[in-house]
């Protein structure tokens, strides 16, 4: 539970540092469907059909065409939201096998010793970033990209927001 916080956590304050503004999002009414579905399905997988790769294709279609643009030092960035939504999945999965592998926490399987937590887990860390970032995305509002001034683009220094 304590990750799961953290991830929310992250994606908040990241929003707010990198002054997050997107291209093409999804709407918010489609991507919380996704969520909910992908909510249900974590319970549901259990006792009926796992959906989870209908799941992936979904919000492939959603987030596929979607651009973040982030600030870094005074300029928009920008990089495909699906691509920096996977990245953060992998991250994660990544500190999860250092969790284990330092023993702040092992899983059953682990009990005898040490064992890279499955890849299987990028999937269920992919889906979690969804949730996430629903919540996160109905918190602060999507924000189109305003784009640079034109005087602006031609020294390359971004204009302040209005």
């Amino acid at each position: 539970g304590f990750m799961y916080a953290c991830v929310g956590s992250y994606l908040a304050r990241v929003w707010r540092l990198f002054d997050f503004q997107f291209t093409r999002h999804p709407p918010l009414w489609a991507v919380g469907l996704l969520s909910v579905a992908i909510y249900v399905n974590f319970f549901t997988h259990h006792y009926t059909v796992d959906v989870r790769w209908g799941l992936f294709v979904i919000a492939a279609l959603l987030f596929g065409p979607a651009w973040v643009h982030f600030k870094v030092w005074r300029v928009h960035r920008r990089m495909p939201l699906l691509i920096g939504l996977i990245l953060v999945a992998l991250f994660i999965w990544f500190a999860e096998n250092i969790g284990t592998f330092t023993a702040a926490w092992v899983y059953p399987s682990q009990k005898d010793g040490w064992a890279m937590v499955s890849p299987a887990k990028l999937g269920a860390w992919f889906l979690l970033m969804i949730l996430s970032y629903t919540m996160v995305a109905a918190l602060h509002g999507v924000v189109r990209y305003r784009g640079m001034a034109p005087k602006a683009a031609a020294t390359g220094v971004e204009r302040e927001a209005t």
